[in-house]
């Protein structure tokens, strides 16, 4: 039986249409990307190397509305490690994936549509409270569409905790996440000696780069990008996987695969590679009277600390999932301090 879905205006159902309609008089059915299954993700990975639908979806596509069966395969390019593929649909009826967020090779806008996203990670997930593996693989918490999805605008580099409440950056934040985008692979890791360009938010040019990295500057640079600092149960929630009560033992650099440290979900460096900055303050509070601490923008009377998350390269049996230190003023900044931003998942009906 051919599928048929109600053309609506003004709750007045006015013609049904089916796979491959287009105008109706003077209405176009534009916008609809409907699950058959609404509050789960469209995609999924059969393999390491491969996506697919799990349920059916009917989108409208340069004016015409497609439907496409639950377990349809998507139309694969070469994959590279660490990088995001882009999920379309298009009207000669395939899905395809591309690394070009614009349209896939050989299409236009006319006959594509964005449908979601996912990221080819450079290890696997961890399957125990012992790390991931080497084998390249999709995240299957990675795996985003028009209507499960992160947030913020840019779904790069991004997974979900294992509960599916919360998103979160697959890699530490980097030193230049105007170019790179805020979580992405083999790049230099943002910290205290090596801080962020400031983003054009908040008064950058593209070049000048931050003093710092303390709480401050890491609050602001992911706030930039549609984000915040954990809380430490996100964090802890969202670590959980990694090798426990250990640390890799040398300042990485980079936003590589240490598959030690890869958590259930796949944040990678979830630990014990370099402590983020977290949402909350508590532990010990300054001294009665105003400090001018923040940088020139006010002043603070008994702050109390900031807590950092995670553990760091030399946290030894320190580090893990559940690690927090709550000894440093928001004002710090070290080389062992990086930081690593959330956002809310957005699931639409």
């Amino acid at each position: 039986m051919t599928a048929r879905y109600p053309l609506v205006l003004n709750g007045t159902q006015i013609q049904e249409l089916q796979a491959g309609d287009s105008l109706i008089g003077d209405f176009l059915l534009y916008g609809v990307f409907k699950k058959d299954v609404p509050r789960q993700r469209l995609l999924t990975s059969p393999t390491a190397t491969t996506l697919a639908i799990q349920t059916k979806l009917w989108v409208e596509v340069g004016g015409l509305l497609m439907s496409f069966n639950s377990g349809t395969s998507v139309v694969m390019p070469s994959l590279t490690a660490g990088n995001d593929y882009a999920v379309y649909a298009c009207t000669d009826g395939t899905l395809r994936a591309d690394s070009n967020f614009s349209v896939p090779t050989g299409y236009t806008t006319a006959n594509s549509r964005f449908i979601g996203s996912a990221h080819y990670a450079p290890g696997g997930n961890a399957t125990a409270q012992s790390g991931g593996n080497t084998t390249p693989a999709f995240n299957p918490y990675s795996l985003f569409d028009l209507t499960y999805r992160p947030s913020r605008k840019d779904w790069r580099g991004m997974t979900t905790d294992p509960g599916e409440g919360l998103c979160a950056m697959i890699y530490l934040l980097n030193t230049d996440p105007g170019a790179n985008g805020a979580s992405k692979y083999n790049v230099t890791i943002a910290d205290g000696s090596s801080p962020p360009k400031i983003p054009t938010q908040f008064g950058g040019n593209g070049s000048t780069t931050y003093g710092d990295l303390n709480w401050w500057t890491a609050r602001e640079v992911l706030a930039a990008n549609g984000m915040r600092p954990p809380t430490y149960g996100e964090f802890s929630a969202l670590a959980y996987g990694t090798t426990e009560a250990s640390s890799i033992g040398s300042d990485q650099g980079s936003t590589i695969l240490n598959a030690a440290y890869t958590s259930k979900c796949g944040l990678i460096q979830a630990s014990g590679v370099m402590y983020v900055w977290g949402d909350e303050f508590g532990g010990g509070t300054a001294a009665a009277g105003w400090t001018a601490n923040t940088g020139g923008r006010g002043q603070t009377y008994q702050l109390e600390n900031a807590v950092v998350l995670g553990g760091a390269w030399t946290g030894g049996a320190y580090a893990g999932s559940r690690c927090s230190y709550w000894g440093d003023a928001p004002s710090s900044s070290s080389s062992i301090f990086g930081a690593r931003g959330v956002c809310d998942l957005l699931i639409l009906d």
